[in-house]
């Protein structure tokens, strides 16, 4: 066959994991931004508070995209990285990648089909954040 098939997520999902970081970041008066890409790093759905910060918007979509590509969670990559600086901030360089934590990958029955991203908020909620939300689907 001269085609390789693959599953995405759809937008119905992707707004459903968008919504659910907002509803629990708006019950924790938190203004932070998400991102949700499709298993190639495209962006699907994006919304940034009112009061996230500004850089939030890239590092989103950027954690969202690394988690999808690399197919781990972006915490992982950062220890993965953490004694290879050399190497991260040239790979860093070849593309939007994060190498932090914030950023989970999308699996439906155990098949890759995106990633999530957030930011704006400290590391660890950010990442327990996507992590609720990349489950959920599960």
């Amino acid at each position: 066959m001269d085609v390789v098939p693959h599953n995405d997520l759809s937008l119905d999902a992707a707004r459903r994991l968008v919504q659910q970081v907002v509803g629990a970041a708006a019950a924790e008066s938190v203004a932070l931004t998400v991102a949700v890409v499709d298993s190639a790093g495209t962006l699907i759905a994006f919304e940034r508070m009112d009061g996230a910060p500004r850089f939030s918007a890239q590092l989103a979509a950027a954690k969202a995209r690394t988690a999808a590509t690399f197919g781990n969670p972006t915490s992982e990559l950062e220890a993965t990285f953490s004694d290879r600086a050399v190497f991260a901030n040239s790979f860093a360089s070849q593309g939007a990648w994060y190498f932090g934590r914030g950023g989970f990958p999308v699996r439906v029955e155990g098949e890759l089909v995106g990633g999530i991203g957030v930011s704006g908020e400290k590391a660890e909620r950010e990442e327990e954040l996507a992590r609720r939300a990349a489950v959920s689907l599960a």
